[in-house]
């Protein structure tokens, strides 16, 4: 795995909550950059692209919009996983990624010391890696 890759694992981890929130920002922008007026909409699709119909395909079609969900539905089903087989994983990537606790209080909480939190966030972020390969994220 490259560290272009590692980050990208990272990125999604870390702003798994805000997810929702990022594609209504990618909407409201796509929504705000086309101009829908009375003369499109009379127009008709052969004419005039700003359409609300081509409004609604453009957001639906977005590359960035479908790649966040997929990776939000992808990171909910590892932290299914993990919550189910391996729970002190599960509680560290929700300190860690989740929470944005730092490693002291990781420490604090998991007893987990600093060389095993570097080794653990590697399982993991390489587990998820390899989960995106299978589903075309990588």
């Amino acid at each position: 795995m490259t560290k272009q890759e590692y980050k990208k694992v990272e990125f999604y981890l870390y702003n798994y909550n805000n997810i929702d929130e990022m594609i209504d920002d990618i909407k409201a922008g796509l929504i705000s950059s086309v101009n829908v007026s009375g003369n499109a909409w009379r127009k008709g699709i052969t004419v005039c692209n700003n359409t609300l119909e081509n409004q609604v395909i453009k957001i639906i079609e977005n590359r960035k919009i479908l790649e966040f969900k997929r990776w939000q539905v992808l990171i909910k089903k590892v932290l299914a996983f993990l919550m189910q087989k391996y729970p002190k994983y599960y509680d560290f990537i929700n300190l860690k990624y989740l929470k944005n606790k730092s490693k002291d209080e990781i420490e604090e909480t998991l007893k987990f010391d600093f060389k095993k939190q570097k080794i653990i966030k590697d399982k993991l972020i390489e587990f998820v890696y390899k989960n995106a390969q299978i589903r075309n994220l990588g």
